[in-house]
């Protein structure tokens, strides 16, 4: 952990505190950030599977799809 020295105008801080229910500036400030990476990699996860999907044979996979539920003919 390190300290760290920023200003934060403290009305935003407060509110955070008592709307995330922390006692400290410190928790606050940490579940702020936590949540904040959360966001952050949500959102890397979204455009990595985005970008996984335009290569996606949408129509060869519902294809296979349908070859796999229809009865096997010996």
């Amino acid at each position: 952990m390190s300290l760290t020295h920023i200003e934060i105008d403290d009305e935003v801080l407060e509110q955070a505190k008592r709307l995330g229910g922390h006692r400290t500036k410190t928790a606050a400030v940490a579940a702020a950030l936590t949540e904040y990476n959360e966001r952050l990699s949500r959102a890397e996860a979204y455009d990595h599977y985005f970008e996984l999907a335009r290569e996606w044979d949408i129509e060869g996979a519902e294809a296979a799809h349908r070859a796999e539920k229809e009865p096997r003919t010996r």
